[in-house]
């Protein structure tokens, strides 16, 4: 298992993004103020959060910052095929779709169109900080790219100038991928063309981007991330021990999976020569077990359908479950938007401890999560750990870091200030006394 680190993101010309907003989780605040299991030692002995709060009002840019990971992804994956330039591939659905998501450039300026959107991530892969950028213009050419590496020093192994291949200049382990720069179009991004390729530096940073974890909260229905593969015996002990301090009521859930497999319309004659496509399809069938009471006395057990006895919330929780364990498991990146959504506090605070506890996070996984609630930012809360948003009045959201903010002490209540307004990231309420 690779050892990786989120450091930095990084966008400008983005969403509501005009200008750049820069997002960092290495730690920041003094030795003597970092609170224990809050940070982790990496790199060439630098400290990183384990989690970060994103806090503002409705509309500020919280999730649009989570769809700048997700744009630089999508602009990842999708290179491949934009470069085979094959009809047939290109008008494939979902990939018809993905394709035809525009760039999405600030809207509020005239010149947003015309400029280029831009995004910059930093990652530590087993104690080697990468450092990788593209620009891209509104017919998706890539106007410039960049891979640095940085142990001791910084060296430069990718660096574009333009949309052509031409002007794509290859060092150290990307050497090897020059004998086919060519297939590199204008509008594909070199590293992801090398990965496709195999190159192997290519496709660990490939691979360590796409497997950042996004999470919206608010679009989460039903229990589409329950598999076999995410609930073993073990994994289930540890849900329902969360679930509990959800509903005090559930002694226990029993999950089926039912596998059948459906079979689709022939392809074109011309692809698997005509053969029929046979695809998979999993049901899951949950239920959850309750006791009967006669006169507060339990007498027996039942056990009745999850989706249709449990609140919202509660089939919410069990539905993120496997993504947050599946990220302690492994030291991945997770993103959670309105990571309250549907969840009591108490509940949503269960969730963060699993990240702060070592027992639970051995690999130092990080979370960083979109929340509007003030709760969560409390004095146990390392202040380099938040982050605020605010959009002005020109459409523009803007992101700080709580910690940069002058005049704030020591030993100043964060919640307490960001109650009273101290630090902006509130919803303007304008109140009609008409």
């Amino acid at each position: 298992m690779k050892n990786t680190v989120l450091k930095s993101i990084s966008a400008t010309n983005f969403g509501p993004f005009n200008g750049t907003i820069t997002f960092d989780m290495e730690t920041s605040v003094p030795k003597g103020q970092i609170i224990d299991n809050h940070t982790f030692i990496a790199g060439d002995n630098q400290q990183f959060n384990k989690i970060a709060y994103i806090y503002g009002a409705n509309g500020s840019g919280k999730s649009n910052f989570c769809k700048v990971i997700l744009q630089i992804q999508r602009a990842i994956m999708l290179s491949p095929i934009r470069a085979s330039n094959n009809p047939q591939l290109l008008d494939m659905l979902p990939l018809k779709d993905e394709l035809a998501v525009q760039r999405n450039h600030f809207k509020f300026d005239v010149s947003g169109k015309e400029r280029a959107t831009s995004y910059s991530i930093q990652i530590l892969i087993d104690d080697v900080l990468y450092t990788y950028s593209f620009s891209i213009a509104e017919n998706y050419d890539v106007i410039s790219e960049k891979l640095t590496k940085k142990k001791r020093r910084t060296e430069i192994i990718l660096e574009r100038t333009s949309p052509k291949f031409e002007s794509i200049t290859l060092k150290s382990e990307l050497k090897s991928f020059q004998d086919n720069i060519h297939v590199v179009k204008n509008n594909a991004l070199c590293l992801s063309m090398a990965s496709f390729l195999n190159n192997k530096l290519a496709t660990t940073i490939v691979a360590t981007i796409t497997n950042i974890q996004v999470v919206n909260m608010t679009a989460m229905r039903g229990l589409s991330n329950l598999s076999e593969e995410t609930f073993s015996a073990e994994k289930k002990e540890e849900y329902l021990r969360i679930l509990k301090s959800a509903d005090p009521t559930l002694e226990d859930i029993q999950v089926e999976f039912n596998e059948k497999k459906v079979e689709k319309h022939s392809l074109d004659s011309d692809d698997l020569e005509n053969r029929a496509v046979v695809l998979k399809s999993v049901r899951v069938d949950v239920k959850s077990t309750h006791s009967i009471y006669d006169n507060h006395k339990a007498v027996s057990q039942s056990e009745l359908p999850f989706l249709q006895i449990e609140s919202n919330g509660t089939i919410k929780l069990l539905d993120i479950l496997p993504t947050i364990f599946d990220a302690l498991s492994t030291g991945n990146i997770l993103i959670v938007d309105e990571i309250e959504n549907g969840l009591h506090p108490t509940v949503v605070k269960k969730m963060i401890e699993l990240f702060y506890n070592p027992e639970t996070n051995p690999h130092n996984a990080q979370l960083i999560c979109t929340t509007h609630n003030i709760l969560l930012i409390n004095e146990a809360v390392q202040r380099d750990e938040v982050w605020l948003m605010d959009k002005n009045e020109y459409g523009e959201s803007s992101m700080k870091h709580i910690s940069d903010i002058s005049g704030l002490r020591s030993y100043d209540k964060l919640g307490q200030k960001m109650i009273e307004g101290a630090f902006g990231a509130m919803p303007n309420i304008i109140t009609n006394t008409q």
